[in-house]
């Protein structure tokens, strides 16, 4: 668009940039940078790889997790997420079936027919651990895409990075981790005993199964819950807290949110986790409703749809903290691109209309410039005040109804349902 040209125009000199930012950046901001493993600082140094943000994570810390690594042996330091979910699933669910197996087969039956419980610990609770690498790669990817996309201004960056180390802080907890455990407990404890549970009693008190979920099967998935609980509200922090430093957002950006549209869709990483307690909710819904789906549909259809609408707010909520620094980078947006898009404008139809040569400011007024001009003006008043994507959205409801599969083919529905929605497409 003619920059170089824009730089040497005497007319400009002393006028700010056309690219507005909520914080003006100093002269020595850093480059972008091409590779996303190593943030650059603001003068333009990589920084260490050992450094905070390159070693972000709020899943590697807190007691569980130094507790699983002590105890790991061999000479693979890595291990996989997904045999380490199995084995939590393993522990909450396979005692169980060994300790309700010598009571015959009606004790054995009555824990099969126990959805709930498998819900819970071979459904829900693996994929709680299992998609923990997922999320935090995201979560680590948006934290580093700040400085990649140099969205920090430079007096900003020993906060920022200061800011990602006390979350660090706040994840390796053990104090945070014990109270999460004792609540829990007190959650499992204070849940009245369903006497029609016949494989957790024994005579007149519980049953080797029924004392092993009160005592580890519910507290176990109970914690892992509230952990994820507690990293969401560790992780909220954090983004408000960025978003009360200086950003550098650019009104023009193609993602028309200033930079940020990275967010949002790191944001939809915790789908699995909402995917894991809507399942909960779905097999307790079957538990307690003596009626089919296909009998009461409503019953069955509403607690996923408030857990929907209640992922959406809690999942996307903190976008809501950087509202100010798009308001403000939008203004300022409006002020500078319609003093320039004005400004070029009179020197195109100055040149082919009136045939006199004007100071030129991006370049020669030209129908090529002033397309681009018009594009970056356009991208300018389209700049959204609340980042959210649309795919994102979808991912979150998406697993949060996705239960109702599992319901429909319980009801024997699920082919109906998909005949029906192809006729529908026809």
């Amino acid at each position: 668009m003619g920059g170089h040209a824009a730089r040497n125009n005497p007319a400009l000199r002393g006028r700010p940039r056309v690219r507005a930012c909520s914080c003006r950046s100093s002269p020595g901001r850093g480059a972008l940078v091409g590779s996303w493993t190593q943030p650059h600082r603001g003068d333009g140094a990589l920084m260490d790889p050992h450094s905070t943000i390159a070693e972000f994570s709020l899943v590697k810390g807190g007691l569980l997790f130094e507790t699983e690594r002590r105890l790991r042996r061999g000479p693979r330091k890595r291990y996989d997420p997904v045999l380490r979910a199995l084995a939590f699933s393993a522990i909450g669910w396979l005692p169980l079936l060994i300790f309700t197996l010598p009571s015959g087969g009606p004790t054995v039956g009555s824990l099969f027919m126990e959805l709930q419980v498998h819900a819970q610990l071979l459904v829900a609770l693996p994929v709680l651990l299992a998609a923990e690498p997922y999320i935090d790669g995201r979560l680590a990817f948006a934290v580093r895409q700040f400085l990649n996309s140099n969205l920090v201004a430079t007096d900003g960056l020993r906060t920022f990075e200061a800011d990602a180390r006390r979350a660090m802080h706040w994840r390796d907890s053990y104090i945070v981790e014990a109270l999460l455990l004792i609540l829990a407990y007190a959650l499992t404890f204070i849940t009245p005993a369903d006497a029609t549970r016949s494989w957790t009693l024994s005579g007149d008190g519980f049953s080797m199964a029924g004392w092993w979920n009160l005592a580890v099967s519910q507290p176990l998935f109970r914690f892992l819950a509230l952990r994820w609980l507690w990293r969401g509200v560790v992780w909220s922090a954090f983004l408000l807290r960025v978003s009360r430093l200086p950003l550098t957002l650019v009104p023009t950006h193609p993602d028309m949110m200033g930079g940020l549209g990275f967010l949002p869709v790191c944001q939809a990483c915790f789908s699995p986790v909402v995917f894991s307690l809507a399942v909960v909710v779905a097999a307790y819904t079957s538990r307690v409703e003596p009626k089919d789906l296909s009998a009461n549909p409503a019953a069955y259809v509403i607690p996923l749809v408030v857990i929907a609408a209640g992922a959406v707010v809690l999942v996307f909520a903190p976008m809501s903290f950087f509202v100010p620094q798009l308001v403000r980078a939008k203004r300022i947006g409006d002020e500078d691109f319609s003093k320039v898009a004005a400004k070029h404008s009179r020197q195109f139809e100055h040149k082919w209309f009136r045939g006199g040569p004007e100071p030129e400011l991006l370049g020669a007024p030209e129908m090529s410039s002033l397309a681009d001009i018009g594009t970056a003006f356009t991208l300018e008043r389209r700049m959204r005040l609340l980042p959210w994507d649309k795919m994102a959205l979808l991912a979150v409801v998406g697993a949060a109804l996705a239960p109702l599969v599992m319901l429909l083919v319980m009801d024997r529905q699920f082919i109906s349902v998909l005949k029906f929605i192809h006729e529908g497409l026809r």
